[in-house]
């Protein structure tokens, strides 16, 4: 075989090859039916999110609610909640660029530990698992860190920074298209870490709705 002749076919095995890659890009999504939760107590305040809306604009979401509460025990919790109705993937995502470390030292926190990350399961949904820290706010409170970001039949993402690299190389590749969510908690005046997650699943996670 001529040179010339290995050339055509090599150049002609790479238009193909981008033809097809483009044609694949450009089909048509279908949107997951997975399951999809929500938290209702937050988001009864969709709609008059007040100084909250800054917060839905970073992120870019649908909606958004910010929800206070207290425990019977003593700690009290903070909780940010957002929604996306359709989000394609792709090597950037919003909903995971906000790194709990980088988003709560910029507000003035100090962080103290970061924990192996915590897992909930509800019984026939997928698990959530949520990145896990310690901080002290700007008063010196002790503040437990619970967040997750969270697709539709994808599950929950990487929010360090560390293992988003290699997401984002594989998302260039993944073709999927569904709802999205974010769930985060700080947990204050906990005894531990366990107290505060413990916290978090009877006042948030066990009223989370499938």
């Amino acid at each position: 075989m001529s040179y010339r002749s290995l050339a055509l076919i090599l150049i002609s095995i790479l238009v193909l090859g981008e033809t097809g890659l483009a044609l694949w890009r450009y089909l048509p999504i279908p949107v997951s039916t997975a399951s999809v939760f929500s938290f209702p107590p937050a988001a009864v305040n969709f709609g008059k999110p007040g100084k909250f809306a800054k917060a839905i604009d970073m992120y870019g979401a649908d909606r958004g609610a910010e929800w206070k509460s207290t425990s019977p025990d003593g700690p009290r919790l903070t909780v940010f909640y957002f929604e996306w109705d359709e989000i394609k993937m792709g090597p950037k995502l919003e909903l995971v660029e906000h790194s709990p470390g980088r988003c709560n030292v910029a507000a003035g926190f100090k962080l103290q530990e970061i924990f192996t990350p915590r897992t909930f399961e509800d019984p026939g949904q997928p698990p959530l698992v949520f990145d896990a820290t310690h901080f002290t706010d700007p008063s010196g409170r002790s503040v437990y860190m619970f967040k997750l970001a969270w697709i539709q039949g994808l599950g929950s993402r990487e929010l360090r920074e560390g293992a988003r690299r290699l997401d984002r190389a594989g998302n260039a590749f993944l073709r999927h298209q569904g709802a999205a969510r974010v769930l985060q908690a700080g947990v204050f005046e906990a005894h531990d870490a366990d107290h505060a997650w413990q916290t978090f699943r009877t006042q948030v996670l066990d009223h989370l709705e499938w």
